[in-house]
C-alpha cells in the first residue's frame, strides 16, 4: 500500500500534512516507515506527554482491555470512579464530567455556564472570551475561539460571544459593569494560550478577573486543555497564577494519547447539571480511564514535576541563547514549564518546521511567523541540546537572506 496516496484518495483533506508517514514511537523518539528517527518536540499536539510506548501506560491499557473496553454511563465503574477522585483531590474542583476531546471539555464548560446562569444566577447568556484564543473546532468551541482564520466559511456561528483583547483586564470589566454586564454569565480563558504562540497570561490580570467575576456572580472558566496535567511544571496551569477558576476543561494528555477530556467544576455550579442536562456516550469509558488513571499516577509521582520544571527552565536558557545568537531572525521567545515557543520577524514557521524535520525534530506551527514546542514531559537536557543545535544550523542558513 502506498499510504501517502490511500490518505489522498480516502481521507478528507482537512490537514496540512507534512510528507512524513510515521509507524512506530519509543520513549521521545518516532520512526518513520523507512526508521528514521524524530525526536519530538511536538508529543503529537501536547499529547504524548509521557513519549511513546510508555509501558505503564501499556499495561493499564491491556490490563483493562481483557476486563471491559465500553460500557454505558448508566452503570458505575472503578477506573472512572478512581480518575474522577484523583482530579478532584488534586485541583480545586469537586465534581466532573468526563467526555472525549478538548472541544468538547469546552461545549460542556459552556453548556453548564449557561444552564447554572438560567438556573442560579439568573444572568444572560453571553460569554466574554479573548482574541487570540482557541478552544476548538465543534461550534460553541469555535465560537468561543478568538481568531477568525478558524472562522471562515463556518459563519454564522454560535451567538452569545464577545471576544476582548487577551490581557486587558479593563475591557473585562467594561463589559461586565457596563450597561448591558447583566448578559454575561461566564469568562473564558487560557492561561496560557498555546494555539495562539504561547502566550502567558498576567498573573495580576488572572487575579483581578477572579475578583471581579467572583463580585458579579459570573463564572471564570480556565481552559487548560493544552497547558494543563504538567505542562507547565505545576500540575494544572492555574497553579502558577494563585487563581483558582469555577470551571477548568483539561483533555490532550489525559489519557495518555487516548481520547479524552474533562470538565472540572466547584460543587456550586456543578450542581446546575442533573440526569439529561448534559451527556457523552464514550464520555470516560474504562479503557480511557484506566490509561488516564496510569497517566495521572506518573505524573503525579514526587519529583516528577519539579524535573519537569528543571528541564523547562533548560529550554528557556536554549531559547534565549538562540534569541541572542540571531536578533535579526528572532523576535521573541516565551516559555514556561515545557511549553514554549519562538516568533521569528518574517520566517515562515511552516518552512522552519520541514527544515527541522530534515534535522531530524518534529514541531508544530501555530501561527505564520511562530513556531511551538511541546516535548514529551520525559524530554533529557541532552535532546535539548541537540535540537537547539538543529534550529541554530536552518537558522544560520537563513540569516544572511533574511530581512528584519
Amino acid at each position: 500500500m502506498n499510504i501517502k496516496e490511500t490518505t489522498r484518495k480516502y481521507v478528507m483533506d482537512t490537514y496540512g500534512r507534512f510528507d512524513l508517514v510515521l509507524a512506530r514511537g519509543s520513549g521521545c523518539i518516532l520512526y518513520d516507515d523507512a526508521g528514521k528517527g524524530y525526536i519530538d518536540f511536538a508529543s503529537g499536539i501536547a499529547v504524548n506527554d509521557l513519549g511513546y510506548n510508555n509501558g505503564l501506560i501499556n499495561e493499564a491499557i491491556i490490563s483493562q482491555a481483557k476486563k471491559l473496553i465500553h460500557v454505558s454511563n448508566y452503570f458505575y465503574t472503578e477506573p472512572q470512579a478512581l480518575l474522577a477522585e484523583k482530579l478532584c483531590k488534586s485541583s480545586f474542583a469537586d465534581k466532573v464530567f468526563f467526555c472525549n476531546s478538548g472541544a468538547e471539555s469546552i461545549e460542556g464548560a459552556i453548556k453548564l455556564a449557561r444552564i447554572y446562569s438560567q438556573k442560579i444566577s439568573k444572568r444572560g447568556h453571553k460569554i466574554i472570551a479573548m482574541q487570540n484564543s482557541f478552544h476548538g473546532r465543534t461550534f460553541g468551541a469555535l465560537s468561543a475561539t478568538g481568531q477568525s482564520k478558524y472562522h471562515k466559511g463556518f459563519e454564522p456561528l454560535l451567538d452569545g460571544f464577545a471576544h476582548v483583547k487577551f490581557n486587558d483586564f479593563e475591557a473585562v470589566n467594561e463589559a461586565i459593569e457596563g450597561a448591558e454586564g447583566k448578559d454575561y454569565c461566564a469568562v473564558i480563558v487560557e492561561p496560557v494560550q498555546g494555539e495562539g504562540g504561547v502566550n502567558l497570561a498576567d498573573k495580576n490580570y488572572l487575579k483581578r478577573l477572579r475578583e471581579l467575576t467572583a463580585k458579579n456572580d459570573v463564572l471564570l472558566i480556565f481552559d487548560e486543555v493544552q497547558a494543563g496535567l504538567g505542562r507547565t511544571g505545576k500540575l494544572f496551569a492555574y497553579m502558577n497564577f494563585d487563581v483558582e477558576p469555577d470551571i477548568m476543561t483539561l483533555a490532550k494528555p489525559l489519557a495518555g494519547g487516548l481520547p479524552m477530556g474533562a470538565v472540572l467544576a466547584k460543587d456550586g455550579v456543578a450542581k446546575a447539571f442533573e440526569p439529561g442536562s448534559h451527556a457523552s456516550t464514550f464520555g470516560g469509558g474504562p479503557l480511557v480511564a484506566a490509561a488516564a488513571n496510569a497517566f495521572f499516577d506518573e505524573i503525579s509521582k514526587e519529583g516528577f514535576l519539579e524535573e519537569v520544571c528543571k528541564t523547562g527552565e533548560y529550554m528557556k536558557s536554549k531559547l534565549d541563547g538562540l534569541k541572542a545568537g540571531f536578533a535579526g531572525l528572532i523576535k521573541d521567545v516565551r516559555s514556561i514549564g515545557l511549553i514554549s515557543a519562538i516568533e521569528f520577524y518574517s520566517i515562515k514557521a511552516k518552512d522552519a518546521a520541514v527544515e527541522l524535520i530534515g534535522e531530524g525534530f518534529l514541531t508544530t506551527a501555530v501561527q505564520e511567523n511562530i513556531l511551538r514546542f511541546t516535548p514529551p514531559l520525559i524530554i533529557k537536557k541532552n535532546d535539548i541540546d541537540l535540537f537547539a543545535e538543529a534550529v541554530a544550523k536552518v537558522l544560520a542558513k537563513k540569516e544572511k537572506n533574511e530581512p528584519r
